[in-house]
């Protein structure tokens, strides 16, 4: 997945980076400063830009589902403690709050925490909802909301709610923070989720036109590195030829080997 990429070592054996923890857990979970920096690089600094949060917000039917399970209940809602786990823009708070919710925290790991902070202003929730900036492993919660009647006294949330479904359902790797968001956070014998269940589709598909395509974009880029060659000896007097091997795995591997997705519309 995206947040669980092998650790690659430099020549004197050390770590150049290192995207997970000691013990294969997500960095923001229990892994050092440097796993931290490395999942924050290659995962989550994306998540800071407002282009990437429009993405997500034009995508109407997700945000009709959301916008309906929480203002559609409000009686659920109604004087709860919230938690909005990678609230991002922070638009299920917002909903969440008007939904009657008593005290919504918003965790956001990224800057965009800056701007969700905007977003509780101007929508006139900022009373009731809180925006945490942090990974929420880490978050500690405002001692007034914490539970009384649970063997964990951190459990104090009524509902969790978190758009944390990507590609394949899994591909942002959100699953793992939102399992110990509700472990940690969640109050045991009454707490909600939104959405809490989720069912995946397969089925093994054939597409020969696509197939015959990237066999001849393959062939046609090793030509260009046969041309390169040729080129570079000519002209340069560097013979690069040693290096037709590693490229041919490269180019094998990006367009015989990966798989490739597809945006589907209603009517497929």
């Amino acid at each position: 997945s995206e947040r669980h990429k092998t650790p690659t070592k430099m020549a004197s054996d050390e770590i150049d980076f290192a995207n997970a923890s000691k013990t294969g857990e997500i960095p923001s979970f229990n892994g050092d400063e440097k796993a931290k920096a490395t999942d924050f690089a290659n995962y989550f600094c994306s998540y800071a830009q407002l282009y990437h949060q429009k993405q997500m917000l034009v995508d109407h039917v997700r945000m009709a589902a959301y916008h309906s399970a929480i203002m559609g209940n409000s009686l659920v809602f109604k004087d709860k403690v919230v938690m909005d786990v990678g609230t991002g823009s922070g638009i299920l708070a917002v909903w969440a709050a008007k939904a009657g919710a008593k005290r919504v925290y918003a965790v956001e790991y990224t800057e965009m925490s800056k701007h969700a902070e905007k977003v509780m202003e101007a929508n006139g929730v900022s009373d009731v909802v809180t925006v945490i900036r942090g990974a929420v492993e880490d978050v500690v919660l405002p001692r007034e909301d914490f539970a009384t009647d649970g063997e964990n006294d951190t459990q104090c949330v009524d509902i969790i709610v978190s758009e944390w479904m990507g590609y394949f359902l899994l591909r942002e790797s959100m699953l793992d923070s939102l399992i110990r968001a509700r472990d940690k956070f969640l109050k045991p014998r009454t707490g909600l989720m939104f959405p809490s269940h989720c069912t995946m589709y397969v089925a093994p598909i054939t597409d020969e036109e696509e197939r015959y395509q990237s066999c001849a974009e393959y062939a046609n880029t090793m030509q260009d590195w046969s041309q390169f060659v040729e080129t570079t000896k000519s002209t340069y007097g560097v013979d690069m030829s040693c290096l037709e091997a590693p490229f041919d795995r490269e180019q094998n591997e990006y367009y015989l080997l990966s798989s490739k997705w597809a945006e589907l519309v209603s009517t497929q």
